[in-house]
C-alpha cells in the first residue's frame, strides 16, 4: 500500500500500545519496583538485568549501551523495522487498519516502478529456465558454482537475453510504459530516441528491499570481453546503490537465530554461503561499506564479520570498512575482519573446504581492536619521533569520529602504547587537529550536526529533569533565546525539548523520543532512569532556581544585563560584585568601554 500515514494516527497507535506488553512478547520482563527488567536485546549484559522498561513513560532504557526508544524505537531496533514497517506492525497487533493518505507528499512513481520491477524480475526468470540463450548462463551457475535449483528460486536468479530489446518489447506488451521502463533503470533511450535494454547477455541478480520487493539489479557478463564485469541498476525513485546489502531480505527471514552477519563482497559470495547452510551473509553492491550498511546491520545483530582477500586489495579495503565502522559502533557491538586466504573468496573456498572448516577460520577473525592496532604497530616501525607523532595525529583523527565509549578509551591507551605518548598529551593533541564532524542518525539522513558529550550535572541537565518530570512546567520557561549562546549541549537540548512540550502540551516522553536523535534520546532516557525527580509541589521553585543560576552562568549574557542596572544606578553590592568577576574572568578579551567599567566599579564606593 502506498501513502503516507496521518500524523494522528501515529501518535493514536503509539498511546494504544502499552510498551511492557509490546517488549514482553519478544523479550521475558519482571516487575521490580515501578519498573520492569529483562536482559537488553542489544547488548551483552550477563545475568544482571539491566534493560528497564517504563510502564509511567512508555519507554525502555538501557544502564549498559544506553539504548533507549518509545515502541517505535524497539520495534525498528530489535525487528530492523523502518518506520513505516513499525507502524504497521503495531497496527496489525491492535487489530486495526493504517489509513494511508493518498497525497500529494507521497510520490506517484513508486508503485508502477515497483511492478515493472516484479515483472522484469519474472521475464529474467523464465529466461533462465527456458531461454536457449541461457544456457551458458545454467552451466556456470549449476556446474561452475554448484549452485541448486532451490536456492536460485530462493534468490530469483535470472538472465537478460543478448538483445537490444527483448526486455523492453516484452514490458511494453505488458502495458509498462516507455517512462516508467527508463525511472525503472531497465531502459534508455539513444540518440535517436530508441529504446534500448540496459541489460544484455548478464545473469541478473535482484535486488530486494527488506519487504521483499525488487528495487534493482545487478548483471554479471557471460562473455569475459565485455565490461564492466558487474553492471548495478542506478539510483532511482526506489533504489539508491549505497544504501542496500543484497541478501538482506533472505538473511531477515532467520532473524530469530541471527547472531552475527557476514558481510562480503560479491553476489555470488552471498549465494554460495547460503547454498552452503550459512544464512547470514549479505553483500555490498560493488561498493565500499559505509556508514548506511552499518547503521542498518547494527539495527538487527551486534556482531559483524567482514570477509576479505587476504592480499593487499583485501586489506587495504578492510581498512576503507575499518574507518566508517567507528563513528556506528558503541559498547556492546563487536566488529571482526576475516581475511581468507590469497586469491580465496567465499564461495571459491566453500567449494574446497567444508563448512566447518570455514566457520573455524571465521573464528579466527580479528577483532577491530585488535586489527586497528595491527596497523599502528606496522606502521610504527619507523622510529623517528616526527613519524610517530604523525602516526598518533592520523589515529586520534580516525578515534574522534567515535562515540564515547569504553572500546574508545580502550583504543586510545594502545594508541598511546604504540606512540609512546601519554594518554592526556594525545588527547591535547588532538585539540589542535581539525577533525571532521562527527554525525548522527540525522546527520546521516543529510542534516549535519556536531556530536554531543552531555555533562549530566550540569544546570541544563538539571532544568532538563525537572522538564522530562513535570512536562507542564515546559511552560514557566518563555525567553528560550536567551540560551542560544550557550555551546553545552545539553542546554541545547534543553532547549528542544521545551519547545517541543510547548508546541505540543498532550504529547508525552514517548513522542518525545520519536523526534529526537539517537544521542540524545539516549541521555534522555539515561536522566529519566538514573535520577529521582524533585518533589512536583517543590519542582517550580527549583526549576526557577536553576535557570537563574543557568543565565547567570552566561558571562557575555550576564554582563549585558548587569550593564544595563549599573546603567540605570540600581545595581546592589552583590550585583556589583558579580559583575566585576565576570569582567575578570573576561579580562583578555575586553573592548576600552568594559574595561573603563570595571576601573568605575572598583572605584565604586562599597
Amino acid at each position: 500500500m502506498s501513502g503516507s500515514i496521518p500524523k494522528e494516527f501515529i501518535s493514536d497507535i503509539i498511546d494504544l500500545t502499552d510498551i511492557v506488553s509490546l517488549v514482553d512478547s519478544y523479550l521475558p520482563l519482571k516487575r521490580k519496583g515501578k519498573d520492569h527488567w529483562g536482559i537488553c536485546p542489544f547488548c551483552e549484559d550477563g545475568k544482571n538485568p539491566s534493560f528497564s522498561v517504563s510502564e509511567q513513560k512508555q519507554f525502555y532504557y538501557c544502564f549498559k549501551c544506553r539504548a533507549t526508544g518509545n515502541v517505535i524505537g524497539f520495534l525498528q531496533s530489535h525487528q530492523g523495522y523502518d518506520f513505516i514497517e513499525s507502524i504497521e506492525a503495531l497496527a496489525a497487533r491492535a487489530g486495526i487498519e493504517v489509513p494511508y493518505d493518498n497525497n500529494a507528499s507521497v510520490n506517484p512513481e513508486k508503485s508502477p516502478i515497483f511492478d515493472a520491477l516484479q515483472i522484469a524480475t519474472e521475464i529474467f526468470e523464465n529466461n533462465l529456465a527456458k531461454s536457449n540463450d541461457s544456457e551458458h548462463a545454467r552451466e556456470y551457475i549449476t556446474k561452475q558454482r554448484q549452485i541448486s535449483s532451490e536456492v536460485c528460486k530462493k534468490f530469483s536468479l535470472g538472465f537478460a537475453i543478448n538483445s537490444w530489446d527483448a526486455l523492453t518489447n516484452q514490458m511494453l506488451a505488458k502495458g509498462i510504459t516507455e517512462d516508467i521502463l527508463i525511472k525503472a533503470g531497465l531502459a534508455k533511450k539513444n540518440k535517436d530516441g530508441k529504446l534500448f535494454d540496459v541489460f544484455r547477455d548478464r545473469l541478473m541478480f535482484p535486488i530486494k528491499d527488506r519487504k521483499g520487493r525488487v528495487v534493482g539489479f545487478g548483471g554479471r557478463v557471460m562473455n569475459p570481453d565485455d565490461q564492466p564485469k558487474y553492471l548495478n541498476t542506478g539510483d532511482t525513485a526506489v533504489f539508491q546503490k549505497s544504501r542496500e546489502l543484497y541478501g538482506l531480505f533472505e538473511t531477515l527471514e532467520f532473524r530469530k537465530d541471527l547472531k552475527e552477519i557476514f558481510v562480503v563482497e560479491g553476489y555470488m559470495d552471498a549465494i554460495a554461503m547460503y547454498e552452503h547452510g550459512m544464512t547470514n551473509a549479505v553483500a555490498t553492491l560493488g561498493i565500499a561499506t559505509n556508514r548506511f550498511h552499518i547503521q542498518k546491520l547494527l539495527q538487527v545483530v551486534n556482531e559483524i564479520i567482514f570477509c576479505f582477500d587476504g592480499d593487499d586489495a583485501g586489506r587495504g579495503a578492510a581498512w576503507g570498512a575499518l574507518k566508517n565502522v567507528l563513528p556506528s559502533i558503541s559498547d556492546g557491538s563487536e566488529i571482526k575482519f576475516l581475511f581468507l586466504p590469497e586469491g580465496e573468496d567465499p564461495a571459491s573456498l566453500l567449494e574446497k573446504e567444508s563448512v566447518e572448516n570455514f566457520k573455524k577460520l571465521s573464528q579466527e577473525s580479528n577483532l577491530l581492536s585488535e586489527y586497528f592496532i595491527e596497523r599502528l604497530s606496522q606502521a610504527s616501525e619507523i622510529t623517528s619521533l616526527e613519524k610517530k607523532a604523525s602516526l598518533a595525529a592520523k589515529a586520534m583523527e580516525l578515534l574522534s569520529t567515535m562515540q564515547s565509549s569504553s572500546i574508545k578509551r580502550l583504543l586510545e591507551g594502545e594508541v598511546a602504547k604504540v606512540t609512546g605518548l601519554d594518554t592526556e598529551d594525545l588527547k591535547t593533541q588532538s585539540k589542535t587537529i581539525n577533525y571532521p564532524k562527527r554525525t548522527s542518525s540525522a546527520a546521516a539522513a543529510g542534516n549535519e550536526e556536531t556530536y554531543k558529550s552531555f555533562e549530566v550535572t550540569g544546570l541544563g541537565s538539571k532544568i532538563l529533569s525537572v522538564i522530562l518530570s513535570y512536562p507542564y512546567l515546559a511552560k514557566e520557561i518563555e525567553d528560550l533565546d536567551k540560551f542560544s549562546d550557550f555551546i553545552e549541549p545539553e542546554v541545547k537540548l534543553m532547549t528542544e525539548v521545551v519547545a517541543f512540550f510547548n508546541n505540543r502540551p498532550a504529547d508525552g516522553i514517548s513522542d518525545l523520543l520519536s523526534e529526537l536523535d539517537k544521542e540524545s534520546a539516549s541521555f534522555v532516557g539515561a536522566l529519566i532512569s538514573m535520577s529521582d525527580p524533585v518533589d512536583e509541589q517543590n519542582a517550580k521553585a527549583y526549576l526557577s532556581d536553576c535557570l537563574f543560576n543557568l543565565k547567570k552562568s552566561d558571562s557575555v549574557t550576564r554582563i549585558i544585563e548587569l550593564k544595563e542596572i549599573f546603567d540605570k544606578g540600581e545595581l546592589s553590592e552583590d550585583e556589583t560584585f558579580e559583575l566585576q568577576q565576570h569582567l575578570l574572568s573576561n579580562i583578555h578579551k575586553l573592548e576600552e568601554p568594559e574595561k573603563n567599567l570595571l576601573k568605575a566599579l572598583s572605584q565604586k564606593p562599597g
